[in-house]
C-alpha cells in the first residue's frame, strides 16, 4: 500500500449517480447517505420498506464527490443541494403519469443535504424529511482532523480487494452482518482504479470546508416548510439527541440500541420511521 497524489482537480458539472426501484404507483422516497459512504448503504432499508409498503418507490443517490458521482468544486449545502435536486427533478421528469409525493431521508451529511433540498427553492416539492444522526456540534480537535483529511495524500492499493475493504470500513458496510445482504458490487461502487492502482472513488476535499454551525443548521431547518422528523441512536458516540432537538426546535426520535449508522445496524427501525412519515402524509391528504 502506498500513498499518492490526489487525482486531478475536481470539475464542476452534472453527474449524480442514482438508482431507482420499488413500486410503480406509490410515493417516492429519496435516500441520501452520509460522508464517505455511497447509496449502497440504504439497501437493507429499501428491502424492509418493500416488504412493509410494497407500492413505495425509492431513489438512491451517490452524493456529489462520493461513490459513482462526479467530483464538484462546491461542497457547501447549496452545492450539494443543487446537484441532488437536479437529479431528483430529472428522475421525476422521466416518470409516466402524475408526479408522486417526494419524501427525503438523509443520514448525517445526507440529512443536511435533505434540509437544503427541501427549502422550497430547488424546484422539488418535498412532503417530509427524515433527518438521521445529523452531527450539529464539533470539537476543535474534530475540526482539525476533518480539515487535515482533505489534503492527506490518497491511499493507493495494488488490488481492488484492498480498496473495497477500506471503503467497507469507512462507509459502515463492513460492520454489517451477513443478514444485511451487502454484495461485492456494493463495495465496488465506492472504489476506482486502473493499471494496478486502486483507491476510494470519493473526493477527499469534501471535508475541506468547515461544517455548518448549530445556528446555521437551525436556520436551514427553519426554512423547511414540510414536516421534519429528526432521529438518532442512543449509542451514537458523536450525536446527542438533546443537541439535535435544540437545532431542530422539536423532539428527536431516539432509536434504542443504535449507533451512528442506524440504517445499517437496525434497518427495520429506519424503515418503520419512513413508513410512519408516509402514513402521516397520506392521512393529511
Amino acid at each position: 500500500m502506498t500513498a499518492g497524489r490526489s487525482p486531478g482537480p475536481a470539475q464542476a458539472g452534472p453527474g449524480v449517480h442514482v438508482e431507482s426501484g420499488g413500486g410503480k404507483d406509490g410515493p417516492l422516497v429519496v435516500f441520501l447517505h452520509g460522508s464517505a459512504a455511497s447509496a449502497a448503504v440504504w439497501k437493507p432499508v429499501t428491502r424492509r420498506l418493500a416488504d412493509r409498503r410494497p407500492g413505495t418507490r425509492w431513489l438512491l443517490a451517490d452524493l456529489p464527490g462520493h461513490g459513482r458521482s462526479r467530483w464538484q468544486l462546491d461542497y457547501s449545502p447549496d452545492g450539494y443541494a443543487a446537484m441532488v435536486a437536479a437529479a431528483i427533478r430529472g428522475h421525476l421528469d422521466g416518470l409516466r403519469g402524475p408526479r408522486p409525493p417526494v419524501h427525503l431521508v438523509g443520514h448525517s451529511l445526507g440529512a443536511m443535504v435533505a434540509l437544503a433540498v427541501a427549502d422550497g427553492t430547488r424546484g422539488v416539492s418535498v412532503a417530509s424529511v427524515l433527518a438521521i444522526a445529523m452531527k450539529v456540534n464539533w470539537t476543535e480537535e474534530q475540526l482539525t482532523r476533518r480539515a487535515a483529511a482533505a489534503s492527506r495524500p490518497t491511499r493507493i492499493f495494488p488490488s481492488p480487494e484492498q480498496a473495497r475493504d477500506l471503503f467497507g470500513r469507512v462507509s459502515g458496510i463492513a460492520a454489517a452482518g451477513p443478514s444485511a445482504g451487502f454484495t461485492e458490487a456494493d463495495l465496488a461502487g465506492g472504489v476506482t482504479g486502473a493499471d494496478g492502482r486502486h483507491r476510494l472513488s470519493g473526493d477527499p476535499r469534501i471535508t475541506a470546508a468547515p461544517p455548518l454551525t448549530p445556528a446555521a443548521l437551525a436556520a436551514l431547518a427553519a426554512r423547511v416548510t414540510c414536516p421534519i422528523t429528526p432521529a438518532c441512536g442512543d449509542r451514537d458516540p458523536g450525536v446527542r439527541a438533546e443537541e439535535m432537538a435544540e437545532v431542530f426546535g422539536r423532539p428527536v426520535t431516539v432509536l434504542p440500541g443504535a449507533g451512528h449508522n442506524a440504517h445499517i445496524e437496525h434497518p427495520g427501525l429506519i424503515a418503520d420511521l419512513v413508513g410512519q412519515a408516509l402514513g402521516r402524509a397520506a392521512s393529511d391528504h
